[in-house]
């Protein structure tokens, strides 16, 4: 273990504590940005001695002192500092350090001296936390007299306490604001972006927008890579903080844990996925965060499976498998899994008939308000199992295109439309569909209906207009 010390610049130090700061005050100070190489000794733990040069005869005052350290996204964290600012100009004479080269004494020297961060002896370490009036060791805060009043605990770590708040409800602006705030009073850049973020979401004169735009734009450039040094295939931001990530498959298990410990992250896509590496995915513990997954790639039956079967699914509202190569055995695993899915994309995958009664099984299929079947090789048999079983009244999106219904898969649609009341959106481009199938659905008469696209098909639109006006398309 090892202590250092290293200096706090001017504009940090009165960004935290002010023009006018006092000696005694406390700034609760819990980071310091810096990945100089002379600061790895807190690697194995220690502490680091935060100190500031202060006009006009280069008084050396204590900041504060972060216990134990730990560096990620290029800071150096720890719980906030509990030590007042402290004059230590009388002790500048008697500072040695590991390097065996005390502080210069030459007028004008003693803020340049300290950019090199610099390793403390023991001896220095104690003479710092006397001054300051803390304990120098554990041992000498155990010697205090019994009948003294108990010490108070330390305090939590601030931040870490403001960013699970965060992290709680990832779709909140209070917690981002509040930790926002608490960035921007640290010196953090990030605390102004989040609240940047946040105002560009209200209304705003154009002249302001555009100079809140170009300010955030400067920030991003100028800190993204310290901020978000993941590398990610696209992401996308959203009061300050990731939101929706795209990440590949195979990259996913080694940068996911420090991706979610740090962003709230709520949207995730992945791709290259196979059986394999998504089988890994269903088992990561930070799985459970997500509430909208897209996976790109061929899973398979056997990938689709160990991925709803996954228990860290339980809260997830939509998933996108399209093109996956799956059939109606990889539906029949769904059983009682992904109790709260509102959302399901099966695009492109050769489910069948079979697929679509599977799909029937599955307990939780009347939480669906979105339902891709999109070339999925389903004919009259499939439609009529799915639409018959009852269990649809919350669908208020429904793609059937690229599928061979005809005029019978219409009709069908058309009879059981009492089973989709709340119906907003029907796709039905090519389905090989003729008059008599529209005939059918103009019949219909969903109360809801807004979309209704049935462009690729051989029939007349007339009765279609007529019935639902400006909702048809094609």
């Amino acid at each position: 273990m090892s202590d250092v010390m290293a200096i706090v610049s001017k504009a940090v130090f009165e960004k935290a504590a002010g023009k006018t700061p006092a000696l005694g005050q406390r700034l609760a100070l819990d980071r310091y940005v810096s990945a100089n190489r002379g600061l790895t000794a807190l690697a194995g733990g220690g502490r680091l001695f935060l100190v500031t040069v202060r006009p006009p005869d280069e008084a050396l005052w204590l900041v504060a002192v972060l216990d134990n350290p730990t560096f990620r996204d290029g800071q150096w964290v720890a719980a906030p500092s509990a030590t007042p600012m402290t004059d230590l100009s009388a002790l500048k004479s008697q500072l040695v350090f590991e390097s065996k080269k005390g502080l210069p004494t030459q007028p004008g020297t003693l803020g340049m001296s300290l950019q090199t961060p610099r390793v403390l002896t023991a001896a220095d370490a104690q003479l710092l936390l006397g001054a300051a009036g803390a304990p120098s060791s554990p041992s000498s805060s155990a010697a205090a007299s019994a009948s003294a009043a108990p010490a108070a605990a330390p305090a939590p770590d601030l931040t870490a306490k403001l960013l699970a708040a965060v992290l709680a409800a990832p779709t909140a602006d209070a917690p981002k604001l509040e930790l926002g705030a608490h960035w921007r009073a640290q010196g953090e850049p990030r605390g102004e972006l989040v609240e940047l973020d946040l105002e560009l979401r209200g209304r705003l004169s154009v002249h302001r927008r555009k100079a809140l735009q170009q300010r955030r734009a400067a920030l991003v450039k100028a800190h993204a890579r310290r901020l978000w040094p993941w590398k990610l295939a696209a992401h996308r931001q959203r009061g300050g903080f990731l939101w929706a990530v795209t990440v590949e498959t195979s990259k996913v298990a080694a940068l996911a844990p420090a991706l979610f410990a740090a962003e709230p992250v709520t949207e995730l896509e992945l791709t290259g996925a196979d059986e394999e590496s998504i089988a890994a995915v269903a088992k990561a513990p930070w799985l459970a965060r997500v509430r909208s997954l897209a996976v790109r790639g061929a899973i398979g039956d056997e990938g689709f499976a160990a991925l709803v079967k996954s228990k860290h699914l339980g809260e997830l509202q939509a998933l996108n498998v399209s093109s996956n190569e799956l059939t109606a055995e990889a539906l029949a695993e769904l059983d009682k899994a992904l109790p709260s899915l509102q959302r399901l994309v099966l695009t492109n995958n050769p489910i069948g008939d079979e697929g679509a009664v599977a799909l029937t099984q599955w307990k939780h299929l009347g939480n669906l308000r979105t339902l891709y079947l999109t070339a999925c090789e389903l004919s009259l048999d499939g439609i009529t199992a799915l639409l018959g079983s009852g269990r649809l009244a919350a669908l208020e999106k429904l793609t059937l295109a690229q599928n061979e219904l005809g005029d019978k898969g219409a009709a069908a649609l058309a009879r059981h439309a009492p089973a989709l009341p709340a119906l907003r959106y029907l796709e039905l481009c090519d389905i090989s569909m003729r008059d008599a199938g529209a005939t059918a659905l103009a019949a219909a008469g969903w109360p809801h209906l807004r979309h209704l696209d049935v462009s690729e098909n051989w029939c007349s639109r007339s009765k279609l207009r007529a019935a639902y006006g400006a909702a048809l398309v094609g």
